[in-house]
């Protein structure tokens, strides 16, 4: 199977990852990111994420910012936003070390568009929590923009190895999938 996955490095800058992690940091202390969805079931603590918390936090105003020049650059201004996708379609996932993201796929959204996902690595892990795509690995640089149609290819993140957590800003739109197959949707024309 073919997967087009596009990888675009230092799309943000180490200052940049760095706001976004001392918020990740504060929001975990304040349990704006909470337990999320492992194998095992609801409550997994090992992977913290904004998913199901919307009603806790606001995101600062370097979320929104980077959100809409990530909507610009990869051409999905007229993309409707994942709904009910953490807050204003933003999700920020923080894997602490041994845990993991199981292998999944996204669900489409009721039009049965998929889901279209744009991501940004602000923290890597010592070792370790490294995206699987299909089974094969995908590995990322700290301020590398990703995006790939995650309601269509099975996904995980091994695990988190060392002392030092994983985070990942989650951003994306709802697209037909031949859209993106096609290439009609065009990241960084």
């Amino acid at each position: 199977m073919v997967v087009r996955f596009d990888q675009h490095k230092n799309f943000i800058t180490l200052q940049e990852c760095a706001e976004l992690n001392a918020w990740v940091e504060d929001g975990v202390a304040r349990k704006w990111l909470d337990s999320g969805i492992g194998k095992e079931g609801f409550l997994y603590n090992k992977r913290l994420t904004s998913r199901i918390y919307a009603d806790r936090y606001i995101y600062p105003d370097i979320v929104h910012k980077l959100a809409l020049k990530i909507r610009e650059f990869c051409g999905l201004s007229s993309y409707k936003i994942i709904e009910k996708h953490g807050r204003d379609g933003v999700v920020v996932s923080c894997i602490l070390p041994g845990g993991n993201l199981y292998a999944h796929c996204d669900p489409k959204n009721v039009a049965g568009l998929s889901a279209l996902r744009c991501n940004i690595l602000t923290r890597a892990a010592d070792s370790g929590g490294v995206l699987h795509l299909e089974g094969e690995p995908k590995p990322l640089e700290v301020g590398e923009l990703h995006c790939y149609l995650a309601s269509k290819h099975e996904h995980y993140v091994s695990e988190v190895e060392g002392n030092t957590s994983r985070v990942l800003w989650m951003f994306g739109a709802y697209v037909p999938e031949e859209d993106w197959d096609s290439g009609l949707i065009k990241v960084g024309r």
